[in-house]
């Protein structure tokens, strides 16, 4: 079952439709496998990302190491699916962090968006990665 991510501040928003799984004591290593430390992995079993959803998407994992009880920890993210036209690659970091904690039964941290009308955007200021 698909799960959906949706940030809706305007007549537009970010939307993105993914499947994740977290394999505990698991290490996947092939080509579409990314590594955020030592011992924890992101795997992808989709190709609709570009390198900087991608970017977003690693430091979403990065950010919950903090939160993770076992070692080695693979991410695999078995579907990606998302409109160009409701997307923004700011939404994999939230589409991440917001999967783990659902999860795992905790209280998902909230998120701090301003919609810009000028710009046309979304805005993340507590987000500086990139």
């Amino acid at each position: 079952m698909m799960n959906r991510f949706t940030i809706l501040k305007s007549s537009w928003g970010i939307s993105i439709f993914y499947e994740i799984k977290e394999l505990i004591g698991v290490d996947v290593k092939s080509k579409d496998t990314y590594e955020i430390n030592s011992s924890v992995f992101i795997s992808l079993n989709c190709k609709t990302i570009d390198a900087i959803s991608l970017e977003y998407l690693k430091a979403g994992a990065k950010s919950i190491i903090p939160y993770l009880k076992s070692f080695p920890t693979t991410f695999v993210i078995e579907k990606l699916e998302y409109n160009i036209c409701d997307y923004q690659p700011e939404g994999m970091y939230y589409m991440f962090r917001e999967w783990f904690f659902k999860s795992n039964n905790m209280d998902i941290p909230p998120i701090n968006v301003q919609y810009d009308k000028e710009a046309n955007k979304y805005l993340f200021p507590d987000l500086l990665i990139l």
